[in-house]
């Protein structure tokens, strides 16, 4: 799959697509997030992801992360302890000020539905939710629904079980809605992913959710971007409208533009963005096909548009480097520069390799202080790990922190 040929259209995908109204960022300064669920939750694909978002569109924004997904877990709780163990060992210690709750994928025993266990799943999940409600009133709780189970792109390995699921979704967004809860709706999100990668191309459309149950690491991006909306996350990276007949910025967005010139048709710039681009692994063939079948570059729009340009053609260049070719035409239009390798994206994946260091050490706590046997000097392995952990959010803040560039647009 050729990335080049790809992203003009992902770029216009960008430019025409329809932008949701302006929505008040739900987290502040100084929260702490805790992520509570099962596998898909262990997975730390979305919640990486969507600590990404906040890493990179509001770097000034302190604000800590938490997993507290435990592999098969239920309502109920799981392998590694019933739900009131759960809780107490493993969020309310916490003492989030957000709480995100994602349960429903083993809570239908993977058989047929079954009313005896829809019965058990709502009660179980209002007593959960009343539990946390009641041992921290102050924590801000989002519901999300359930994942479907995938039957739909690569056959079944439990005949009618998205059903359940499906039913299962049903019943969060009436719950949140009952409760005055945000809701954010994974089961949409995935099987709206699911049917649009089924029209594309089966043969990928079969690895969004490779083993029907968990999905994927590029279909964690959707999932981390419906999270980001329902949070009122801002999907504007910076927008930068310029004229090259006036030399000075139109308008702009979330960006400085300083030292505007022109030199035998070269236009160059300053350029500080107040934030960076998603990481997205623009070299992956699943995130590419991720981007062109979802609405996810609309929540990563890094804007250039240039009017009044001379030369039908022009290269662009960041610090020297050449990022791209576009018409005239695309310029006026407008690009969407998250979808380009340029150095903006190269230090968000910075950024994002730190959060994947973090995510290590995180599964080294999982496996240290929550499995079993927990060995005797867990608590003093789990201390170094800690202090680890702060070390790399203090780095990956500062890595976050954007930088000017200089822009070059270079006629051909």
């Amino acid at each position: 799959m050729k990335r080049l040929c790809l992203l003009p259209f992902f770029a216009l995908l960008a430019v025409v697509g329809m932008r949701a109204p302006a929505q008040q960022l739900a987290l502040h300064d100084g929260d702490r997030v805790a992520f509570y669920g099962d596998s898909i939750t262990a997975q730390r694909f979305y919640t990486r992801y969507m600590e990404d978002f906040i890493l990179t569109r509001y770097p000034a924004l302190h604000v800590a992360f938490f997993n507290a997904g435990v592999p098969g877990d239920r309502v109920s709780g799981g392998y590694t302890g019933d739900v009131t163990l759960r809780l107490q060992r493993d969020l309310f210690p916490l003492q989030p000020t957000v709480v995100t709750i994602m349960l429903g994928m083993n809570d239908g025993y993977y058989v047929p539905y079954d009313p005896k266990y829809q019965a058990i799943y709502e009660d179980g999940y209002r007593k959960l939710l009343a539990s946390i409600q009641s041992t921290l009133p102050q924590a801000r709780i989002t519901l999300i629904s359930p994942t479907p189970y995938d039957e739909t792109t690569h056959g079944t390995d439990f005949p009618q079980y998205n059903q359940v699921i499906t039913r299962y979704a049903a019943f969060v967004k009436d719950l949140a809605a009952s409760s005055h809860l945000p809701f954010s709706d994974f089961n949409q999100a995935i099987a709206s992913l699911d049917s649009a990668g089924l029209a594309k191309d089966p043969s990928l459309a079969a690895l969004l959710v490779p083993d029907r149950i968990h999905p994927s690491e590029a279909a964690h991006w959707v999932m981390a971007a419906t999270l980001a909306r329902t949070c009122g996350v801002s999907p504007i990276v910076s927008s930068v409208r310029l004229d090259a007949t006036e030399l000075a910025p139109i308008a702009t967005e979330n960006s400085q533009v300083s030292a505007l010139t022109q030199t035998e048709g070269k236009l160059t710039w300053t350029e500080l963005d107040h934030a960076l681009p998603l990481p997205l692994d623009l070299e992956n063939g699943m995130v590419l096909f991720v981007l062109g079948i979802s609405d996810l570059a609309d929540m990563d729009r890094e804007m250039l548009s240039v009017d009044h340009l001379p030369a039908p053609r022009y290269s662009l260049m960041i610090d020297g480097r050449t990022i791209a070719s576009f018409s005239r035409e695309q310029l006026a239009a407008g690009v969407n520069l998250a979808l380009y390798p340029t150095p903006m994206e190269g230090q968000a994946r910075d950024v994002d390799g730190i959060e994947n260091e973090r995510t290590r050490l995180d599964d080294a706590h999982f496996i240290l202080a929550i499995e079993d046997p927990v060995p005797a000097d867990a608590a003093a392995a789990t201390k170094v790990i800690a202090e680890k952990d702060a070390a790399l959010q203090e780095k990956q803040r500062k890595t976050a922190q954007p930088v000017a560039h200089r822009f070059e647009l270079v006629p051909e």
